[in-house]
């Protein structure tokens, strides 16, 4: 009798292990996904801050163009200060900061009318 306890005990032991091999291959594969689909999306937002800051910097430009612009003619008629002023709102909505305010109270200060000709 000690025989087969031993025989049964064997057994239990072996199909054991081998359930045990399975299952801990099936997490393995399954956190070895997990992992490269976190890294993709790390990737994803490392792309999206970069091209967020590329926005940011195109924005500023392209405000900086527009005020000098402005500031060289001399006036600013009422519709190129709306559209100054939806870039502005733009721009301070991404919470952006600079010194686009000092440098649009200067556009505000001109004359909404061209010189007479």
């Amino acid at each position: 009798m000690p025989v087969e306890w031993v025989i049964s005990l064997l057994s239990l032991f072996g199909v054991n292990s081998i359930l045990l091999f399975f299952v801990k291959r099936y997490f393995d594969k399954r956190d070895k996904r997990e992992q490269a689909a976190e890294k993709e999306k790390e990737t994803l937002y490392l792309r999206i801050d970069n091209s967020l800051e590329t926005l940011r910097l195109l924005s500023y430009h392209r405000m900086s163009q527009e005020i000098e612009r402005l500031l060289d003619q001399g006036y600013a008629t009422p519709a190129e200060r709306r559209i100054l002023d939806e870039m502005y709102h733009n721009y301070k909505a991404h919470g952006w900061n600079g010194d686009m305010d000092a440098r649009l109270e200067k556009v505000y200060r001109l004359r909404t009318d061209g010189p007479e000709r």
